[in-house]
């Protein structure tokens, strides 16, 4: 009889219905349904795959995901009379990595690692060094060297949620054998499910609330170098300029953005409720909240409708204006608009339409040098500069003004983990390239 066991070393994270198994000694990450979730805590004691039966799965699916997890090392042949397996020894042949957006910084006493929860955790000479020879080809014993087995305790800590500093591959880089899931380098760790067992019937999920994802305009809300000296909203209001020619008394609804400040000597409404007014705007602009005017039946209804009553709503030359994270033509979701779908309407509705990258509407130069991290990498990235006494608030940083805020401060030649992207790429964590703009405008009224 064959027996499976779950790994000692497993500690299970949720958000909403997905569950995440987090392997403490590999660093390996398992997204899973709640179904798979009960099937991986059935093997807890040891227990025969072929007796095993979980609620919503088949047989011929619980064979299959219990083959993955094994393979995945979440679940493991258990020895004699259902004893736990030794799972530190067979990781020696097992190649240690530390992922690239793991932010830490060598120091003469050793290296401190800053962790996604914006902690330092500072590691002496001796562990230090370990972690240091971790480089995706060597394997663990090879790392460990004369340290000995008395080590790998230590070492493989790093691997756990709390700290993911590493992660055990199953054969070098140079042979392929990087495969990270994404959200093991993007959004985790999520919280720990207090009751795994409750959670995987159908209990809650433990509470999350990370830190508020931030908005296109909110990276450049300041004088940006990409936006030539200009902030965001500065960049709009040039652009809505260039457009509808706006004079002292122009009115503008603009929803998502103030622009009080760009424009002292209009009229800048933000009550939503006046977008139904007749003919009453020189422009409406709608700046990255499109999506929370509603999403039914496959399509961002919310907003299509927004694009129906702002063409009402504009006077003869206005310009309408929405800004938003979406695609041209992919379909339409809860969390990204299908601006065929505006265009259309503002087609519809008798404006002429464009849909337009929105860095092209700002005119920003997107060959800089940016800072590029993850939600899950940024507040890591935060601390290490807290460490040195500098503040880094959330904004699209250029790789020159990281480079002259840490200059006598912080030797960023020691720091490992701080990735670099061209603007087009990737600013923290938003690629600009996701964000585009409808731009409309009505006709002059024809005088017969």
């Amino acid at each position: 009889m064959t027996l499976l066991a779950l790994s000692r070393y497993v500690t299970f994270h949720a958000r909403g219905d997905a569950a995440f198994a987090w392997h403490g000694l590999t660093g390996d990450v398992a997204e899973m349904s709640r179904d798979v979730l009960a099937l991986l805590l059935a093997f807890d004691p040891p227990a025969d795959p072929a007796k095993v039966e979980v609620p919503g799965l088949e047989k011929l699916q619980v064979d299959e995901f219990a083959t993955i997890l094994r393979a995945r090392r979440f679940l493991l042949l258990a020895g004699s009379a259902g004893a736990r397996p030794d799972e530190m020894s067979p990781l020696l042949a097992g190649v240690p990595r530390i992922p690239r957006a793991t932010i830490f910084e060598r120091t003469p006493e050793g290296a401190t690692i800053y962790t996604r929860a914006g902690e330092a955790l500072k590691l002496g000479p001796p562990i230090a060094q370990l972690f240091l020879r971790c480089d995706g080809e060597r394997t663990l014993g090879q790392v460990l060297g004369d340290a000995g087995p008395q080590a790998i305790p230590e070492l493989l800590a790093l691997a756990r949620g709390e700290t993911a500093a590493l992660k055990i591959l199953a054969k070098p880089v140079s042979q392929g054998g990087v495969h990270l899931n994404p959200a093991a380098e993007s959004t985790m760790p999520y919280p720990q499910i207090p009751d795994p067992r409750a959670y995987a019937q159908g209990g809650p999920a433990p509470d999350f609330k990370p830190e508020e994802d931030p908005t296109f305009s909110s990276l450049f809300a300041e004088p940006h170098p990409a936006l030539r000296g200009r902030s965001y909203a500065q960049a709009l209001v040039a652009e809505l300029d260039r457009r509808a020619s706006l004079k002292a008394g122009s009115r503008l609804l603009a929803l998502g953005i103030p622009l009080d400040k760009e424009l002292p000597q209009a009229r800048v409404d933000a009550n939503v409720t006046r977008v139904q007014e007749e003919e009453a705007f020189d422009a409406v602009v709608v700046n990255e909240v499109a999506l929370q005017f509603g999403f039914s039946e496959g399509k961002n209804s919310g907003a299509i409708a927004l694009v129906r009553d702002a063409a009402r709503a504009l006077r003869p030359g206005g310009v309408l204006l929405v800004a938003d994270f979406g695609d041209p033509k992919a379909d339409a979701t809860p969390s990204s608009i299908r601006f065929a779908d505006l265009q259309a309407e503002a087609t519809a509705q008798g404006l002429g339409a464009r849909v337009l990258p929105l860095t092209e509407v700002l005119d920003m130069d997107l060959s800089m040098q940016a800072l590029s991290t993850t939600k899950a990498s940024w507040p890591a990235v935060k601390a290490l500069f807290a460490a040195h006494g500098i503040e880094l608030p959330r904004r699209a940083w250029l790789r020159t003004e990281i480079e002259q805020l840490a200059e006598g401060k912080l030797d960023l030649a020691n720091v490992h983990g701080l990735q670099w992207a061209p603007l087009s790429e990737r600013a923290l964590g938003l690629s600009p390239k996701q964000f585009w703009a409808l731009v409309a405008q009505k006709p002059e009224r024809v005088l017969h």
